[in-house]
């Protein structure tokens, strides 16, 4: 019995570590730092191999973070139920090739096997959001104002196909030209950037200084000034309105309840009020 109550007590101590917040922190900002120098070519090519174990032991301490909570939720089925903890089991899923490094050379010569060892290595660091103060409801307002931009969203990119199919039109078969605005897809990105307020003017003065035509030229910039109005000035500030507004319209809703308590409080008193009133003689 006492040889079972001393392992009982080193798994629980153990859980206990895998499960801390100042623990799994400290391991997703050093883990982080590895990944932040490694990306320095000098540093990696005199602490290369260092950096890499110390991702690697990181990677395994988050496998066993996975086991552990699991465990201590009494099964993945409510394990997978906690938000958070779908994050993390999917940054681990998508690190777990990582692990075979030393035994097998995985994907060098497949490019997605080699981007999906990237995206898990970047993704670890996302962790982090999870011990911000105040997460939950920053990431609850930042849903909630995302659902409210969808229509907005909508507009703009109809907005964005409209104006990239124009410059297509108008300017697509001029050789200069076709760099930004050759076929649709390339008009749509050239515009897009006319809309925050980057390159609508840098492109007509480079046409420009290509020997475009003073009168295309002139019709580039009158359908620039055109869509930074629209598009730019007055569709992304709606955006950027819409998508604040929702932010904080949890701290307005609460505000507005409790105004509204205090209206009925005051209503209650004054009829009170009255009736006492009236019963006096």
């Amino acid at each position: 019995m006492e040889k079972k109550s001393r392992a009982y007590d080193m798994l629980t101590r153990t859980g206990t570590l895998f499960t801390s917040e100042l623990v799994v922190v400290t391991v997703i900002v050093m883990n982080a730092l590895a990944l932040f120098l490694d990306a320095f070519p000098t540093v990696h090519g005199t602490a290369g191999a260092l950096l890499y174990w110390i991702d690697y032991g990181c990677i395994v301490f988050f496998v066993i973070e996975a086991l552990v909570k699991s465990r201590a939720l009494r099964g993945f089925r409510e394990y997978w139920q906690v938000g958070w903890n779908k994050m993390d089991f999917t940054v681990v899923c998508v690190s777990l090739p990582v692990l075979a490094g030393p035994i097998v050379q995985i994907g060098l010569d497949n490019l997605a096997l080699v981007l999906l060892f990237r995206l898990g290595r970047l993704l670890r660091f996302i962790r982090v959001l999870q011990y911000v103060p105040d997460a939950k409801r920053i990431l609850k307002g930042v849903g909630r104002a995302l659902k409210a931009s969808v229509g907005i969203f909508l507009v703009l990119l109809i907005v964005n196909i409209f104006f990239g199919l124009g410059a297509t039109l108008l300017f697509g078969e001029i050789p200069e030209a076709q760099p930004h605005f050759g076929n649709p897809l390339r008009s749509m990105y050239s515009m897009f950037k006319v809309f925050t307020i980057e390159g609508w003017y840098e492109i007509p003065d480079q046409m420009q200084r290509l020997g475009v035509s003073a009168e295309v030229i002139l019709t580039m910039r009158g359908y620039f000034t055109v869509a930074v109005l629209v598009g730019g000035l007055i569709g992304l500030s709606i955006a950027n309105a819409v998508f604040v507004d929702e932010m904080v319209s949890d701290n307005t809703e609460e505000v507005e309840r409790r105004v509204a308590l205090l209206h009925e409080d005051f209503r209650a008193f004054k009829e009170e009020y009255r009736q006492d009133r009236s019963a006096q003689p």
